[in-house]
């Protein structure tokens, strides 16, 4: 799948790449740290978010401008170590005696019954965004610029989980999580450019799920009912041509 996943990337890149010499299109590459978090909808605090994941994307970017300050943006790219933490507050070590499977599908062997375990995941993406670029017109060497909305398709293609207090590392989990992740975002920042078609780029954007991510099995209402999202904010760097 990893491979696949790759030369999908690669082709990609390629095809914008040699799209950037037409009037009207630029390409360009980035790189964005920044930190995602969970964020889980069950009544009564049965699943809580507790804590957040330092992740990383990088990838491809096309802009089709349709007028001089306005594009419709696209592009491909890998999202790693996306995820958080979640601490599941209805598992309590003197009712659940046998343990309780949280990953059903994936890890059916690996039981916790200890109070209120956290556990950790970590997912990675391929993602194909979408969205509408506003920018202003060149203040010396600058431009703001506002992408708004943003819409993104991911497949995941790993998911792994650490469950606290169970040995074993962290386990395969992608049974248990959602193959496609929808979200919406939005973002802005600044150009600065370099020469007359290389400019620099730096941004801040904000991104939110909506498809859950984690589909559990554990026979507990509270859990199997909730809905779990990924969220991250990251700084974008790049360079486009």
């Amino acid at each position: 799948m990893k491979k696949i996943a790759l030369m999908f990337v690669f082709v990609a890149f390629s095809m914008m790449a040699a799209f950037s010499q037409d009037d009207g299109f630029r390409f360009g590459i980035h790189a964005s740290p920044g930190i995602t978090w969970l964020a889980n909808n069950s009544d009564s605090e049965a699943v809580v978010s507790d804590g957040t994941s330092f992740g990383f994307k990088f990838g491809g970017i096309g802009e089709l401008y349709f007028r001089e300050n306005y594009a419709i943006k696209f592009g491909v790219g890998m999202s790693l170590a996306q995820g958080g933490n979640l601490v599941f507050n209805t598992i309590n070590s003197a009712i659940d005696t046998a343990g309780v499977v949280l990953f059903a599908d994936s890890q059916p062997d690996i039981r916790t019954n200890s109070d209120s375990p956290k556990v950790k995941f970590r997912y990675q993406y391929i993602e194909v965004p979408i969205g509408l670029k506003m920018r202003t017109n060149e203040m010396g060497s600058f431009r703001y610029y506002a992408e708004i909305p943003i819409l993104t398709i991911g497949v995941n293609i790993a998911a792994r989980g650490e469950i606290d207090g169970v040995e074993g590392g962290d386990f395969k989990i992608a049974k248990d999580t959602g193959l496609f992740q929808i979200s919406w975002g939005l973002g802005g920042g600044a150009e600065y450019a370099i020469s007359e078609t290389v400019s620099l780029t730096a941004g801040l954007f904000f991104q939110s799920g909506m498809a859950n991510t984690y589909f559990s099995k554990t026979n507990k209402e509270e859990i199997d009912e909730s809905k779990t999202i990924l969220n991250g904010i990251d700084i974008r760097f790049g360079v486009m041509f």
